[in-house]
């Protein structure tokens, strides 16, 4: 699943430039999948709190094939924004059921690393995608290449449909569990007006960072593919550029997951914010695709430093009675990120340059590390 994932990301803004419309058109793209994080958040949230893990993990794995396989079949680059709305949608189902499930099975001293760990598994995917899809796309084109995809989504759905009970199989989880873990069939509905209220400080603050960062991420998302055809690479080595940087984040997910639960989840997300704005921030300096692949790996390095970090803060905060509806709004604003920053870049690069834009990106790092310090307590126990 996490390949299919990590190839749709490359290929959705490949894809809208193919069409001819220009940087804004992908920025477009990605900020319509950020909107479908959005409008996924909340729904997923309550459906994991009254139904449970498996079935809403299976729904969002229906849901990002569909997508996928309309996304192979339009012509009009307005469809492909429905369809990256579709798969947006899906992709913030699949992931908040996750990890409603590692929240409620493992306890908090041990969380970073769990989570880090599932973080790592998903850049496994984001490693092996861009490669596979960039010699895809030139070998057979892009409508095969989502029908590919979504082969791999499918089979996906099966396996998931026809494993035993997800919350029976995380009973024999290597991590301790959560001693006090309600099941989700059993969890209060509490409002989600009474969970705004109840935690609004957290919003404010804690919600800030994670939204920055991932403003920061769907920043990259966007920018290695774009840059890469501003340079005049072709699919495949983008594709290549992609996964060495995956690789690199991918590597880090041990590290991350020691940072968190020993020195803390702030020193983690530090490290993360800094070197990823970095990168990116050294991208527009980039005429070769040597210097263009070292501001890439420096970005995935502090991307992987991060790894698991905004499921880590949400599901310490999150209180173990309202699990679900507050990772719910936890993950809405962080998707709010992957809306924004797309949105910010499609317009800049249109009315100003693309560099101007990459550089006022990359500045929301050196914001989001102060209000990290200045206002967000430690979560580590």
């Amino acid at each position: 699943m996490a390949t299919c994932q990590g190839g749709l990301l490359m290929i959705l803004p490949l894809y809208a430039l193919d069409f001819g419309h220009g940087e804004a058109m992908a920025a477009s793209v990605l900020a319509a999948r950020g909107l479908g994080n959005m409008l996924g958040d909340l729904p997923a949230g309550a459906a994991t709190a009254r139904w449970g893990d498996r079935p809403v993990m299976q729904i969002g794995i229906a849901m990002m094939l569909v997508s996928t396989v309309l996304a192979g079949s339009v012509a009009q680059a307005t469809m492909l924004l429905i369809c990256a709305t579709g798969i947006g949608f899906a992709m913030a189902t699949w992931l908040l059921a996750r990890l409603a499930l590692v929240g409620d099975m493992v306890a908090s001293q041990w969380r970073g690393q769990a989570l880090s760990t599932m973080a790592g598994l998903q850049r496994v995917g984001h490693f092996i995608g861009p490669a596979l899809v960039g010699f895809s796309i030139e070998q057979f084109g892009f409508s095969q290449t989502f029908f590919i995809l979504a082969t791999g989504i499918g089979i996906t759905l099966v396996f998931v449909n026809l494993s035993g009970r997800i919350s029976a199989g995380a009973q024999s989880s290597t991590f301790p569990k959560e001693l006090t873990s309600t099941a989700h069939h059993t969890e209060p509905q509490a409002s989600y007006t009474s969970v705004l209220a109840a935690h609004r400080r957290t919003w404010i603050t804690a919600g800030q960072v994670v939204m920055l960062l991932t403003l920061l991420r769907s920043a990259r998302t966007l920018l290695i593919p774009v840059w890469g055809v501003h340079l005049g690479l072709g699919a495949s080595e983008i594709g290549i550029i992609l996964s060495l940087a995956a690789g690199f984040d991918m590597i880090m997910f041990p590290i991350a997951g020691l940072i968190m639960d020993r020195l803390g989840r702030r020193w983690s997300a530090t490290a993360c914010i800094a070197l990823l704005g970095l990168g990116l921030g050294l991208i527009p300096l980039t005429t070769m695709p040597i210097t263009f692949a070292t501001a890439a790996i420096l970005a995935g390095i502090g991307n992987g430093l991060g790894s698991g970090i905004n499921m880590t803060l949400g599901t310490d905060l999150a209180p173990a009675e309202e699990r679900g509806r507050f990772l719910g709004i936890w993950r809405l604003i962080g998707d709010s990120g992957s809306l924004i920053g797309p949105t910010v870049i499609g317009f800049l690069a249109s009315t100003w340059t693309l560099k101007s834009a990459i550089w006022l990106v990359a500045a929301s790092g050196p914001w989001a590390i102060a209000v990290l310090w200045l206002t967000v307590r430690e979560t580590l126990h």
